[in-house]
C-alpha cells in the first residue's frame, strides 16, 4: 500500500469517525432519558404534594374531632342542667335554645369531620397513586440508563478503536501530505481525496484526462482532479 492509499485509507476512517461521534450525540435515549427524567421530577413533585397535604387534611380532622368532642361535651352538660329540675321556666327556655344551638353545632362538627375524613381517604388514594407512578417511573429511568449505558460505551469503543486505526496510518504518511490532506478536509467536506473510477472522479463525477490518468501509474505520484482539485487516488 502507498502513501496516498493509506491516506485514502485514512479519510474512510475519519469520515466514520465522524458519524460515529454524531451518531453518539444524537444516540436517542440521550432525549428518552431527559424526558423520562422530568417525568420522575414531576411525580415526585405530585407524591411530595399529596404527601403534605395529607399530613395537613389529618391535623385538621384531628382538631375538627377535638371539636366535636368539646361541643358533644357541652351538650351532655347542658341536658344535665336542663333536666335538672330546679330551673325558673325562664331559665328553661334559654337552657332549650342553648342547647338546639349547640345540637346544631355538633351536627355541623360531625358532618365537616365525615367531609374532613372522605378528603382524607382521597388524598391518601391519590398518596399512593403518586407513589407507584413514580416507583414505576424510577424503574423505567433505570432500565433506560442501563440499555443507555450500553449503547453508549458500544458506540465509545467503536470510536476508540478507529481512532487508534487513525493514528496507525496517520504515523504511515508523510507530515507534508497529511498537512495538505487536513488543511483541505473542511474545503471537501471531509473528502480531499476522490478515488478514479471508470476514468471518473469519485468525488465531482467529471472525466479524468488520459494525462492525469498516466500520472496515477506513477509510484507516489499525486495529482489532483482538473475540474474539482481533490488529490486523485487509483485503487
Amino acid at each position: 500500500m502507498n502513501e496516498l492509499q493509506s491516506l485514502f485509507e485514512l479519510q474512510q476512517i475519519e469520515e466514520k469517525l465522524d458519524q460515529l461521534e454524531k451518531q453518539l450525540k444524537k444516540l436517542p435515549v440521550f432525549a428518552e432519558f431527559k424526558a423520562l427524567q422530568v417525568k420522575a421530577a414531576d411525580a415526585k413533585e405530585a407524591h411530595g404534594w399529596a404527601d403534605t397535604k395529607l399530613a395537613e387534611h389529618r391535623k385538621r380532622v384531628k382538631r375538627l374531632d377535638e371539636d366535636l368532642q368539646k361541643a358533644e361535651q357541652k351538650h351532655k352538660e347542658l341536658q344535665s342542667n336542663l333536666y335538672a329540675g330546679d330551673q325558673s321556666a325562664k331559665e328553661l327556655e334559654q337552657l332549650e335554645r342553648k342547647a338546639a344551638t349547640l345540637q346544631q353545632e355538633k351536627e355541623e362538627h360531625e358532618e365537616t369531620v365525615i367531609a374532613a375524613m372522605e378528603g382524607t381517604e382521597e388524598l391518601e388514594k391519590a398518596l399512593e397513586k403518586s407513589k407507584v407512578e413514580y416507583t414505576d417511573i424510577s424503574k423505567e429511568l433505570r432500565v433506560l440508563q442501563k440499555s443507555g449505558n450500553q449503547k453508549i460505551n458500544e458506540l465509545k469503543k467503536e470510536i476508540l478503536a478507529n481512532r487508534e486505526k487513525r493514528d496507525q496510518l496517520a504515523s504511515q504518511i508523510s507530515e507534508p501530505l497529511l498537512n495538505e490532506y487536513r488543511a483541505k478536509r473542511k474545503e471537501f467536506n471531509g473528502r480531499p481525496l476522490a478515488r478514479v473510477e471508470r476514468e471518473l472522479c469519485g468525488g465531482c463525477r467529471v472525466s479524468v484526462s488520459s494525462t492525469v490518468q498516466s500520472s496515477l501509474h506513477i509510484p507516489d505520484c499525486k495529482v489532483s482532479c482538473e475540474n474539482c482539485g481533490r488529490i486523485l487516488v487509483k485503487l
